[in-house]
């Protein structure tokens, strides 16, 4: 890529060797145009006054499922500039860059973790958002306390994603780890775009024993819960015979739960069609009593 001032901008291009990537940063018109080269452009265009954030940042931070066709810029610049349509520009007096951004392990300047956390609030709903939220935790580059701790430091009217954390830190400064293996988040993602309910994440259920227990996907007006696991994260015959009792207690309680095991790998698009399937026959059988 190169950076030209403006007037060489155009006697570069008339040629057809180069092609504008963002307005004053160009590339060799035989190289493809791909969402690394694009988030150095942008780098290069706003020379440090500006980071890649929202989706983007947690995309390069390695988190599941966040998009690439469109790149998410945060910037304190006002400029009127005709932008390229895959660029997001998230235009804010709120800037500090020695505490909000920092430079990632390939040299792109990136969001810290609690500032990409607060972009991801603004940007998604409440589900899509924590699904992102417990991948962030999953993978250690947030926790719910250091997100409660930012979220007081930066609470203010005006800035938008407050209430969706909220909502969230209600359910995970209680738990003890991050509701999601990778499997749940397997599953969570084939179950996606189905014609289910929003399922209620890591939903609180009060055995007859006394303790309270934490349900991975459920939907509480129906007592259905799916359980995924794997034998690197609920693993050892001890830990199942236990899984096995909670079950039979969640059971007393009037509840149904399906267990999941590494397998449904196998078919995950099925596993999902089958949750469905279960689904709809629980509402039926529910209703019938009713």
């Amino acid at each position: 890529m190169f950076d030209l001032p403006g007037w060489k901008v155009a006697r570069t291009l008339k040629n057809g060797i180069f092609v504008e990537v963002v307005p004053g940063v160009l590339r060799l018109a035989s190289s493809p145009e791909t969402f690394m080269m694009r988030c150095a452009a942008l780098q290069l265009r706003f020379q440090g006054n500006g980071f890649l954030s929202g989706w983007t940042a947690a995309r390069i931070r390695g988190l599941r499922k966040m998009p690439e066709a469109t790149i998410h810029f945060t910037t304190p610049s006002n400029t009127s500039q005709l932008w390229p349509e895959w660029l997001e520009i998230h235009r804010t007096g709120w800037y500090e860059p020695r505490l909000d951004q920092e430079r990632h392990n390939d040299g792109l300047i990136v969001a810290t973790p609690m500032r990409m956390l607060f972009g991801l609030a603004a940007a998604f709903n409440q589900f899509r958002f924590e699904r992102a939220a417990e991948d962030a935790w999953h993978r250690k580059l947030i926790t719910p306390q250091e997100a409660a701790n930012y979220l007081q430091q930066h609470r203010c009217r005006g800035k938008d994603g407050v209430s969706t954390i909220e909502r969230w830190l209600e359910k995970a400064l209680t738990q003890g780890a991050p509701a999601q293996s990778g499997l749940e988040q397997s599953l969570l993602d084939s179950l996606d775009g189905l014609s289910l309910p929003s399922p209620i994440r890591q939903h609180p259920l009060t055995l007859p024993s006394g303790e309270t227990v934490h349900l991975d996907i459920a939907w509480p007006d129906i007592r259905l819960a799916i359980e995924p696991g794997s034998s690197w994260w609920h693993g050892g015959d001890l830990a199942q015979r236990k899984d096995q009792a909670r079950d039979r207690s969640c059971g007393e309680q009037g509840w149904h739960i399906i267990r999941f095991d590494e397998t449904m790998r196998d078919d995950l698009h099925e596993s999902a069609q089958q949750v469905v399937r279960i689904y709809r026959r629980r509402t039926r059988d529910i209703r019938n009593l009713l």
